[in-house]
């Protein structure tokens, strides 16, 4: 007879370590994150280590499992929202950016907000006189249907 072994499951507040891929579904297949070709990631689930619909499709899964979910911009980071694109002025822009002049499309720019936390935008560029700039706080993913590959190694 053959004992049957359960193999851990991946619930709240588990410790995972996994493999995971976000490859951004276009017309060119190209990924944005991938743990397969180095180190693998161990991620405390609940614990907003990771972004919310990849805990999602974590839970259930058993120890050894190897998971691909194609994802829906909705069910991923959103849809891009043309309001989260603003003008922000020179001096905000400065503050906690000294080197912000050489700014190029597509940096990340950090800002201190009041309340202690920071906010991250992406550069879009100068406004015409150079007062302030556009930056976009959509997520770099809003708006992009996603492949979401999974590796669970080890759940604690």
């Amino acid at each position: 007879m053959f004992k049957q072994v359960n193999l851990p499951v991946v619930e709240s507040h588990s410790h995972v370590t996994l493999h995971y891929r976000l490859t951004v579904l276009d017309d060119v297949l190209s990924d944005f994150l991938n743990t397969f070709d180095g180190n693998p990631a161990t991620v405390a689930i609940g614990q907003a280590q990771l972004a919310p619909f990849m805990e999602e499709r974590l839970m259930g899964l058993t120890e050894g499992a190897h998971e691909v979910f194609d994802l829906t911009a909705m069910e991923a980071f959103g849809e891009y929202n043309p309001g989260l694109r603003q003008e922000v002025g020179r001096g905000l822009l400065l503050e906690g950016n000294p080197q912000a002049d050489a700014f190029a499309k597509g940096d990340f720019v950090d800002f201190a907000m009041p309340n202690g936390y920071r906010m991250t935008g992406v550069f879009q560029g100068w406004n015409h006189e150079r007062t302030g700039a556009w930056v976009d706080f959509n997520h770099p993913l809003a708006g992009k249907s996603l492949r979401l590959e999974l590796k669970v190694i080890g759940v604690l």
